[in-house]
């Protein structure tokens, strides 16, 4: 069977159209004829017959008869054919809308997805849960005739989904489209009227597609039609009956049903199809069995039954007593198997799980249905299968929303922020919109004054800070005069600004243009000793910032100090740093402590006379004047010169230009309003957290360049990924606004007076949204804009450089279709344009294309390939940038990563599908690289799985690149199997090389149990073993190449190789046993039947090591044994236990014991068990399972072998009361080892330790 669904729209002529009209009037005909058919036979023979009438006197009766039965019989014949006919049913999407044509009528749907909601269970004025009904009768209300919807729940791909689809059929399209669009939107004021914290969006073009077809095994087909395919391994249930009702306070039905089958593993989905519908006779059905039980009473005939048939009755009456909480409705489950093997497991399982969950009491009845062409467009339509009536109290059932949270759908109980007044707000530079209970409510801005009092930007990488200043910049180009100055220590962040605004922007970009050169000390300043100090002050704070390495002793503050206030006198003839140097050199004395003063000065300025602060710093004539700049909207550039010279050399050049920008806004005096704006991007270079504590006596020179600029009307803004920067700036900005902090969210909970819960959901808040603080107002959340950056237009006056840059990038575009052009598409002119602007928060962008192209035409590339890429096409790109783009690749899956130690920085990058590969190919170049030779036919098998990867004479390598797995044994084993068949005698051993040093050891293990395998040996990828396999191939090619190249290991040396391997990288090596010995030390306690006694273990770590030194294993060290031990037992994956002769808790011997955690619960249960019976001989109620506490009795709670975290808790039990649940004052824990605490450790005075060397009697309090 083929089910013709084809997804594309063929156009219909009008005499087709017309023909849709006859077929009508072809029915409509049909039924007329036959109905007078009918009437003709009663009349004329039926009821004279009868005597009821005479018999008519027809004219012309035979041929009357003719045509009344003619007509119903011939327009019966043509529907008939009609209906025979396949028809082909048309499919098409407009946005929103899917519409299916069938030729007679229009069916159209659209979907509503729940993205995350909270619970439609509430408790009732006696606290029974119930569920939310007045939804669906609101629902109801308003429903058209042709209208019918469907709640479905389900998992699709793993992941559950709630959708709302609303179903129309018409005769007219435009008709389906008013109706769905005003059912829509009717529904979603509902569902948000009704329901608490819910977001839904309304699925269009694609999604809207998967959605319609998520009933069917594929979402995309290459036919235009939907198969019997597509439907196979496909099992649908209908659910007929009166379902069980039961909200819990715990679940919903539906959250059950989706948690189960998430656990389970299964691909199911529910639909609940339901409409407008007239009650029935339910009522006088009811009211008839109440009269049957009252006459029996009268009779005296009534039974225990009856009386409970009563009640029963009541409680149906009382549900269904209203005629307004009815609907036509049909229940059907689908569930998708993945061979028609399963498909019979996965349908028995789905019915257990339906009867359990809307079984119980009631009965129900599920009905198999085979899938047919009318069934598949019911299904995809969403219409009535087998329907039923049933009361809004029952179907509440059916459609209601989980109380857990579940994945994609569960929804976090958001703090509540209050909304500031219209009044309280600006809309002179707006800055998004506040947020009330997740949505957008309104605008938000801030006015221009504000900015006089300055503005803190805090954040994550990632999170927006940067889109929101430059806002806030756009914003104030355009409707004021004011100039602005912005630190770019990135170079990318602010040179979109230049296209969005019409006034000139100026970019410097010290040391790529060689005419940026200032003087070292700003010679506009009247006071030439005041700029002499705060610029001595300023190198001495910055130097002491490197480290304890770079502070200055006194004396070479005196000789830094008497230096400065030199050359602040002749600044007129020499104002560089070479000048500076100079004079150093003068004022030192000639004595021994002199030189060793001057030198050590020397060394600690060498860092402002190197490349590219050296040439900055030059002065002269032709020197830049910042003053000249600060009337102009300006963007310093400091990437060049962070990449050439380091943060150290762009933080000292960041701070002496802020501070000529801010001693020249003190030259202006107390003035009123805004005047000029500075954005100190990256502010802890300014006024980092450490400075004011080095230095809280005196404010330090970055804080009072800050603080003291409000009353000249410099406005500052503060922008920083972490409030790591002073707080004596956060604390005087009058607006801070906080995006996401992860890791410093109580920093800004302190600034911005948060709650706890207000706190925690800081270090979780979406992108793009930030908490506000502004003059008068309560804190606020806000959602931001995305910002589109526009560059402009590069002309003939550029840089070389910047032609350079995009020259390579041309290049590398052309490599990257070239490689990829069976998946990437060429560009179209609309797609070039939309690439012109950029939106900020998509941080893969330029670079991400870089890197693949790369990786295309390279094959692969490690961490400091792609640095060293980017960095030679980009000046500007940070090491941050480039860690966050190849972050942000992985986690989309354009690229992938594998681990691998031989490589710089363990990892290998390659595109997707070719890691493996890479793996392989790197481990080659390195066994051939340590062995000297060149890779050819007769050594390597390129990609041929019959042979392995290496042969060196009578020697073979084979690279397992996968991780190991328990699964995946067998079939490494018969590879292993299938080498050995095909070389034969050819070779005398084989090397298997495989990643992991735990997967060595189980798979070495498994080959040593076996003789078959005596010539194999199991390699882990590791340079220290590694280098063990080469120095065996280095045997073989020097014994049989003694005539071509001298012998690499002379027979008569005396050469410890265990010492060498041990020696090539000791830490490696370290970490390599370390891993080896956790394997084998777990290996051998699960052997031990989950528990060994101490001095076994510790043996068997000797004995172990020294064997490592004799057989083909890697060496191992007992020192590193017992580290792995110590290890195991601090995190908790083995449990040290001591148990003494009179031990009556648990059953073990006398001794200390190492037991896994699978023995530990089994000892805890047992002790458990027998701490409760000793209790209850004591105590009248014994309690088990509140919380963490084990069991209760009287005032008394036990812990029983408490893991750290428990212990650690207990330790800190500052409250009167222990347990919340029985309110005990008293706590006892039963530790297995007495070594978990140390002797120092002050308990609290409610908390009692005890150990296994305690009886039980002295347990029991």
């Amino acid at each position: 069977m083929q089910l013709k669904l084809p997804f594309k729209r063929e156009e219909k002529s009008s005499t087709v159209r017309e023909g849709f009209g006859g077929l009508i009037w072809l029915r409509r005909t049909w039924l007329i004829g036959t109905g007078t058919t009918i009437l003709y036979f009663l009349i004329v023979y039926l009821l004279p017959i009868l005597k009821v009438i005479s018999t008519p006197i027809i004219p012309f009766k035979t041929a009357f008869e003719g045509i009344v039965c003619l007509v119903p019989i011939i327009s019966g014949i043509a529907l008939s054919r009609h209906q025979m006919v396949q028809r082909t049913p048309a499919i098409s999407t407009e946005k929103e809308i899917l519409i299916v044509d069938n030729e007679e009528r229009m069916t159209g749907v659209c979907c509503l997805e729940i993205v995350s909601v909270s619970s439609s269970v509430f408790l009732d004025e006696n606290g029974r849960p119930k569920y939310n009904g007045s939804m669906l009768l609101a629902i109801r209300a308003g429903m058209n005739k042709s209208v019918s919807m469907a709640f479905e729940a389900g998992m699709l791909r793993g992941d559950p989904f709630l959708r709302i689809f609303i179903t129309v059929t018409d005769f007219d399209i435009d008709t389906i489209r008013e109706i769905l669009r005003r059912e829509a939107t009717r529904v979603e004021a509902i569902l948000l009227a009704s329901l608490n914290l819910v977001e839904l969006r309304m699925l269009e073009d694609d999604a809207l597609h998967n959605a319609v077809f998520s009933f069917t095994n594929e979402s995309e087909y290459e036919e235009e039609r939907l198969s019997k395919d597509h439907i196979k391994d496909m099992s649908l249930l209908v659910l007929k009956g009166n379902p069980q009702v039961k909200p819990t306070v715990e679940s919903s039905q539906i959250g059950t049903f989706l948690s189960t089958i998430l656990k389970q593993n299964y691909s199911a989905s529910m639909t609940c199809v339901f409409s407008a519908s007239k009650p029935g006779r339910e009522k006088q059905k009811l009211e008839g069995k109440w009269k049957s039980i009252q006459s029996k009473e009268k009779r005296k005939e009534e039974s225990l039954r009856d009386h409970a048939e009563k009640k029963k009755l009541i409680t149906e009456y009382e549900e269904i007593q209203d005629n307004v909480g009815w609907f036509e409705s049909s229940v059907y489950f689908i569930a998708k198997s993945d061979s028609s093997s399963d498909d019979n497991v996965s349908q028995e399982g789905l019915s257990g799980l339906i009867l359990s969950i809307w079984g119980g009491d009631n009965s129900i009845k599920l009905i198999p249905q085979k899938m047919s062409q009318k069934t598949a467009l019911k299904l995809l339509t969403r219409k009535h299968l087998k329907r039923q009536r049933l009361h809004v109290s029952k179907l509440v059932s059916f459609v209601n929303t989980p109380i857990r949270k579940l994945p994609v759908i569960g929804h976090d109980l958001a703090p509540v922020f209050q909304i500031p007044s219209r009044e309280s707000l600006s809309d002179e530079i707006e800055i998004g919109d506040t947020i009330f209970e997740g949505r957008h409510f309104s605008r938000a801005g801030l006015k221009i004054e504000w900015l006089r009092e300055h503005v803190a930007v805090l954040g994550a990488t990632g999170t927006g800070k940067t889109t929101l200043v430059k806002h806030l910049i756009t914003q104030i180009s355009k409707k004021t005069n004011i100039p602005w100055w912005i630190f770019d220590i990135k170079g990318t962040e602010y040179s979109g600004l230049v296209g969005q605004l019409d006034d000139e922007v100026v970019i410097l970009k010290p040391g790529l243009d060689k005419s940026f050169v200032i003087n070292l000390m700003d010679p506009d300043l009247e006071n030439d000793q005041s700029c002499a100090y705060s610029t001595f002050v300023m190198l001495r704070e910055l130097l002491k910032e490197k480290g304890e390495s770079s502070e200055l002793s006194p004396a070479m503050e005196k000789l830094l100090r008497e230096s400065i206030l030199m050359l602040a006198e002749s600044l007129d003839e020499n104002n560089s740093i070479q000048s500076l140097i100079d004079i150093v050199t003068q004022v030192a004395t000639n004595d021994r402590v002199g030189k060793m003063t001057s030198d050590a000065l020397l060394n600690r300025l060498q860092i402002l006379c190197r490349e590219p602060l050296g040439e900055i710093l030059g002065g002269g004539a032709d020197a830049i004047r910042i003053s000249n700049l600060l009337g102009k909207r300006v963007i310093l550039d400091l990437s060049h010169v962070a990449r050439v010279g380091g943060m150290e050399a762009a933080r000292l050049l960041y701070n002496l230009t802020a501070k000529r920008i801010f001693d020249n806004a003190m030259k202006r005096g107390i003035v009123s309003g805004l005047h000029h704006v500075v954005v100190l991007e990256e502010a802890s270079n300014l006024v980092p957290e450490s400075y004011s504590r080095q230095s809280s006596a005196d404010v330090t020179t970055g804080e009072s360049m800050v603080l003291l600029q409000r009353a000249t009307g410099q406005g500052v803004i503060v922008v920083s990924t972490r409030p790591n920067i002073s707080s004596n700036i956060l604390a005087n900005t009058a607006t801070k606004i906080v995006f996401r902090l992860p890791y410093d969210s109580q920093v800004g909970s302190k600034f911005l007076s948060l709650t706890a819960d207000q706190e925690a959901y800081l270090r979780s808040m979406k992108r793009g949204r930030a908490l506000v603080a502004v003059p008068d107002t309560e804190t606020f959340e806000i959602a931001t804009k995305p910002f589109i950056d526009r560059y402009p237009a590069i002309t003939r006056r550029d840089s070389s450089l910047e032609q350079k840059e995009i020259d390579s990038e041309s290049i590398l575009s052309e490599v990257l279709e070239n490689k990829l052009s069976e998946s990437l598409e060429k560009p179209t002119p609309n797609t070039l344009e939309a690439e012109a602007q950029t939106i900020v928060f998509d941080r893969v962008g330029r670079l991400g294309s870089h890197i693949i192209a790369f990786l295309a035409s390279e094959g692969m590339a490690t961490e400091q390939q792609i640095r060293d890429l980017i960095s030679s096409l980009d000046s500007s790109a940070m090491e941050d940038d480039v860690s966050e783009v190849i972050r942000e690749l992985v986690t989309l899956g354009t690229i992938d990563r594998e681990s691998l130690s031989l490589v710089p920085g363990g990892f290998v990058y390659a595109l997707p599908g070719q890691g493996l590969e890479a793996i392989r190919n790197v481990i080659i170049e390195y066994v051939s690289t340590k062995l000297g030779i060149e890779l050819n036919d007769s050594i390597i098998r390129e990609s041929q799985t019959d042979f392995p990867d290496m042969i060196i004479e009578d020697k073979a390598v084979a690279i397992i690149p996968e991780h190991l797995r328990a699964s995946s044994m067998n079939m490494i084993l018969g590879k292993i199997q299938h080498h050995m068949g095909i070389l034969r005698n050819g070779i005398s051993e084989l090397f298997v090389v495989v990643r992991g040093s735990v997967a060595a050891a189980k798979l070495r293990e498994i080959l040593e149990s076996n003789d078959e395998y005596n010539a194999v040996n199991v390699v882990s990828a590791f340079p220290s073993s590694l280098d063990s396999m080469i120095e065996s191939l280095l045997q073989s090619v020097s014994i049989n190449n003694s005539s071509e190249k001298p012998q690499v290991i002379q027979n008569n040396e005396d050469i410890d190789l265990i010492e060498a391997i041990h020696e090539i990288g000791p830490a490696t090596s370290r970490a390599i046993q370390i891993r080896l010995w956790f394997g084998l030390i777990q290996d051998f306690v699960d052997l031990s039947n989950g528990q060994v006694r101490w001095e076994v273990l510790l043996d068997f770590i000797e004995t172990t090591a020294l064997q490592s030194l004799k057989g083909r294993s890697a060496p191992l060290t007992a020192d590193e044994g017992k580290r792995a031990l110590t290890e195991l037992l601090a995190d908790e994956v083995l449990i040290a236990l001591r148990a003494n002769a009179e031990n009556n808790l648990i059953d073990v011997e006398q001794g200390l014991w190492i037991i896994n955690s699978s023995i530990l619960q089994k000892l805890k249960e047992e002790a458990t068990s027998i701490i409760e019976n000793e209790l209850k001989k004591h105590h009248s109620e014994v309690s088990r399972d509140h919380g963490y506490y084990d069991v209760c009795a009287g005032n008394t709670s036990y812990v029983i072998f408490p893991n750290q975290q428990q212990l650690s808790t207990l330790l800190n039990l500052h409250s009167n009361v222990a347990c919340r649940t029985c309110k005990s004052t008293q706590v006892v824990c039963v530790l297995t080892a007495s070594e978990y605490l140390e002797d120092t450790v002050v308990t609290p005075g409610n908390l009692i330790i005890r150990t296994m060397d305690d009886s039980i009697s002295t347990l029991v309090v």
